[in-house]
């Protein structure tokens, strides 16, 4: 099996091949782990297609140049991506699948048709991104996308039959290392997420829970890593790190994160229930205590037992948050257990389900039947 893995198109043409958090969760680390267990041939974006994003549309592609990307792409029995925006590179794909019946895997981890129009990432979404989403979705051979809430809202937009959209939950690796860390009898509350999740932010009573445990306990720090908050909280125990892409935030970033406390709050909106428990997974490997809204990717989770689930009140955030912060205990007992269990959410262990998946969608390229794949 031949198969091309294409990561980092990005949505702006004005920055092409910048890695973002999404390449590496969802195809570059799954590939590199492919690459460890099967003997396929597993190639990585070629150059000559970064030139091609260049171009604005077909137009301005010569024959020559069409040409040459369609035979170089047709040697692969795959192609698996990242959503990306370039109409011209998607005509491409589909062209190579016509001719030479190439499949085309596209990886979808968000639900963007559910954002709130109040959301910051709003203004982002052009109506020629909704409309190219809306095709690709609607057209892509296969798609691969991160939980099962998800999966249903994308089946509902395509006509193809159902086993055709795979989920491949989103499954931490050794790359996240984590050393202990001693912020010095201060207790550290901690917020990572981009501005896709200011609603979440903003409508969950979470910062109003912060802003009171802020007032009352003087030992306690707060960090927001990605989105600045507007709360009136004490700004000389407030840190704001903008954060880091791709390689960065797992070398630079993360690796820096004190937080004794991790909050992941979440509005309630289809787009937010549709997200994966990857703020967990990155918080239990951290080494801090899970507070989360009981909806959603976390509902999952085991309320004091391997983190705390609460009402999307400020009362029920500040109740929970003023736990922790009173109880070193239930905080070291909180992490110990989650830690256990992430340990079934690890990629070096469920690379087998990369493996069947790939294999599905090779037997549907030779006419046989597939199999479907949920978590």
């Amino acid at each position: 099996m031949k198969v091309l893995a294409v990561h980092g198109i990005g949505w702006d043409k004005k920055k092409l091949h910048k890695e973002k958090a999404v390449d590496l969760w969802r195809i570059k680390r799954p590939i590199d782990e492919l690459k460890k267990h099967v003997d396929w041939q597993i190639d990585e974006q070629p150059t000559f297609i970064q030139g091609i994003e260049k171009y604005k549309d077909k137009d301005e592609f010569t024959s020559e140049e069409l040409e040459k990307a369609a035979k170089h792409l047709g040697q692969y029995d795959i192609i698996w991506s990242t959503y990306f925006t370039n109409p011209s590179f998607y005509a491409l794909l589909r062209a190579v699948n016509a001719r030479y019946g190439t499949k085309f895997v596209l990886d979808i981890d968000d639900d963007m048709f559910g954002i709130k129009e109040d959301n910051p990432i709003w203004l982002k979404l052009s109506h020629e991104n909704i409309f190219h989403m809306q095709c690709m979705i609607r057209d892509a051979d296969y798609i691969t996308t991160t939980t099962e809430r998800l999966a249903h809202v994308i089946r509902e937009r395509r006509e193809q039959p159902p086993e055709t959209v795979f989920v491949i939950p989103n499954y931490i690796n050794d790359e996240y290392q984590h050393g202990p860390f001693d912020n010095n009898g201060q207790i550290m509350i901690g917020y990572f997420g981009g501005s896709s999740h200011y609603n979440d932010l903003h409508e969950s009573g979470a910062l109003d829970a912060v802003q009171k445990i802020m007032h009352e306990h003087k030992n306690v720090r707060f960090t927001t890593v990605g989105m600045v908050v507007d709360k009136y909280i004490p700004k000389a125990r407030y840190t704001y790190n903008p954060g880091m892409q791709g390689r960065g935030w797992i070398d630079k970033i993360f690796p820096s994160l004190d937080f004794d406390i991790s909050i992941a709050p979440i509005d309630g909106s289809r787009f937010s229930e549709c997200k994966s428990n990857i703020k967990w997974q990155e918080s239990t490997r951290m080494g801090a205590a899970f507070v989360a809204s009981n909806i959603g990717p976390y509902a999952d989770l085991h309320t004091g037992v391997n983190a705390l689930l609460v009402k999307n009140t400020a009362e029920d955030w500040y109740k929970a948050l003023n736990k922790l912060v009173e109880s070193h205990k239930l905080r070291k007992t909180l992490v110990e257990q989650a830690q256990k269990d992430l340990k079934f959410w690890r990629m070096e262990v469920n690379y087998p389900q990369l493996i069947e998946v790939f294999k599905a969608v090779h037997n549907f390229k030779q006419g046989k039947p597939s199999i479907l794949l949920t978590n």
